[in-house]
């Protein structure tokens, strides 16, 4: 059995059409516990923190995540880890 932990990470992200509409495609990955906007970074641009629950390594973790949601959420442009930010949580 795996031992899942629990990380946050803050990430980029760059978007086009609604916001809400690209949180919740975040949101609906399994990995994914919690997405939460931090700061506004102008338009089609936020901060946002993402909390996620993962037996992998949190690089690739974020790496599966990014690839997930740049290919198949169409509003989001481009998603980017800011790495400084990655924090264990719990295990």
């Amino acid at each position: 059995m795996a031992n899942y932990i629990t990380y946050e990470m803050f990430s980029t992200i760059r978007y086009k059409g609604r916001l809400i509409d690209v949180l919740d495609r975040i949101r609906a990955i399994s990995l994914v516990l919690m997405v939460h906007i931090e700061k506004d970074l102008g338009p089609d641009r936020e901060l946002i923190k993402l909390k996620v629950m993962t037996p992998y390594a949190p690089k690739e973790t974020f790496t599966t995540i990014r690839n997930t949601c740049v290919s198949e959420i169409e509003e989001l442009l481009d998603m980017t880890l800011q790495l400084n930010t990655l924090t264990k949580v719990s295990n």
